[in-house]
């Protein structure tokens, strides 16, 4: 089936027109690449920028077949467009979780390859393919390869956080993790500068997870001030449940005044005093997938939509960077609205598109406006200046050296996407 459509990334910016391709079975996939000279990818649409547009786009959610599934082992096997969605009230009944998971259920396990996605627990866990056991692949020529550590290696890795551009991913199986209860402990740690946030996710041990927030509007001595929420899985004897939290639905796009310098500030300021230091115990569906539970929140910024800045800086300048890069955005008319900082640890050697370095990352959401794309080439400069980069899932507008990746030398020129060819948008 072939439509002519709108379509955007999660972020609503930017918007493209694409012929949209969704074959129902792996001969529609090989039918749909040998019929087109360029094409690329689309999972859920849930990558934040331009990772999954072009002017043809293969949808892989027909291709939505669990394959095998071995609740001893706790290894699995999909296709590529299985969402996580599709696999937690499965897998986790049975006492397994993902080792790694990004922070919104909804995304494709295709997608999260393409990404090589990571989580609250990187330096632990590292990203999405140290589990992955193996994937099949079909490539330009439309031959079907299956790729592994120990099966062709270099297309392994390539494809892993390679954004789609070696071939399209039909299907996967990766390795779970065991875990002891649906639920987690969960401590609460307010910080009241840059310092006392870095120290509490320096000091996070015995727990496995970690993410902070940082209220980017704060200034002076309390700049940087912020929340570290610190979890571990919770031990219970009672029978494992998949427990998912109530929903509440954005049913419009909001209008552009809603989200504006005075109300993100004191959104930020009812944030900081929420955060106060607490334990208690959440579900694993509150803790790891918190935006789930707010469905179509990108609606919130209008249909201007949002550009989110996310970067990764080596530990020996994050702190300073961090900060300096703070000052950049102070001293800008944007004012990002979420914010986000994970601690990094090594990434495997072979893992050469992986988007973590050792260090840490920021992620900040801004609502697009006139002015964003110059904040955006400031900040470019400085984490390009800090020996940082950028993660191209979620980018948009940045220059393309800041992913730190080179599609040319990995890629076919068959699959070509909006990221890798800055396809004007619509709007």
């Amino acid at each position: 089936m072939k439509t002519l459509q709108k379509i955007s990334g999660w972020a609503n910016y930017p918007i493209v027109e694409a012929e949209v391709t969704s074959p129902q079975d792996i001969e529609g996939v090989r039918r749909c690449i040998l019929a087109n000279e360029q094409i690329i990818a689309r999972g859920n649409g849930k990558s934040y920028g331009d990772a999954s547009l072009g002017h043809r786009v293969i949808s892989t959610l027909g291709l939505r077949e669990i394959l095998d599934f071995d609740p001893v082992a706790g290894v699995i096997s999909c296709q590529a467009g299985v969402l996580l969605s599709d696999l937690l009230p499965i897998i986790v009944p049975a006492g397994w979780f993902f080792h790694v998971t990004p922070g919104i259920k909804q995304v494709t396990i295709g997608g999260a390859i393409a990404s090589d996605v990571h989580g609250k627990n990187h330096p632990l866990k590292g990203c999405f393919s140290d589990w992955l056991v193996s994937f099949e692949l079909i490539t330009a020529e439309g031959d079907i390869v299956v790729c592994s550590r120990h099966q062709n290696t270099s297309l392994f890795w390539q494809t892993c956080g390679g954004m789609g551009w070696t071939g399209i991913i039909l299907s996967a199986c990766f390795q779970l993790q065991r875990v002891p209860s649906s639920r987690m402990r969960q401590k609460t740690i307010q910080c009241h500068s840059l310092d006392g946030l870095f120290q509490a996710m320096e000091q996070r041990r015995p727990e496995s997870y970690a993410a902070g927030w940082i209220d980017t509007t704060s200034k002076g001595s309390r700049m940087g001030q912020g929340a570290v929420h610190l979890a571990e899985h919770l031990v219970e004897d009672t029978p494992i449940q998949w427990l998912e939290a109530p929903k509440t639905n954005i049913p419009v796009f909001a209008p552009k005044w809603l989200l504006n310098p005075m109300s993100v500030r004191a959104f930020n300021a009812l944030y900081f005093h929420k955060n106060k230091n607490a334990e208690k115990v959440v579900t694993m569906d509150a803790y790891f997938y918190p935006l789930d539970a707010l469905r179509n929140w990108n609606r919130l910024y209008g249909r201007r939509g949002f550009i989110q800045y996310q970067f990764c800086l080596p530990e020996n300048n994050a702190f300073d960077g961090i900060r300096r890069l703070l000052e950049v955005v102070g001293k800008s008319p944007e004012v990002p609205f979420l914010s986000v900082l994970k601690k990094h640890g090594e990434r495997a050697s072979n893992a050469v598109n992986t988007f973590p370095i050792k260090g840490y990352s920021l992620a900040l959401d801004f609502p697009r406006t006139p002015t964003i794309f110059r904040l955006v080439e400031k900040l470019d400069d400085l984490v390009w200046h800090l020996g940082g980069k950028i993660y191209l899932t979620k980018d948009a507008c940045s220059n393309p050296k800041m992913g730190g990746i080179n599609p040319s030398e990995f890629g076919h020129p068959k699959f070509y996407s909006a990221l890798r060819t800055r396809i004007s948008p619509i709007h």
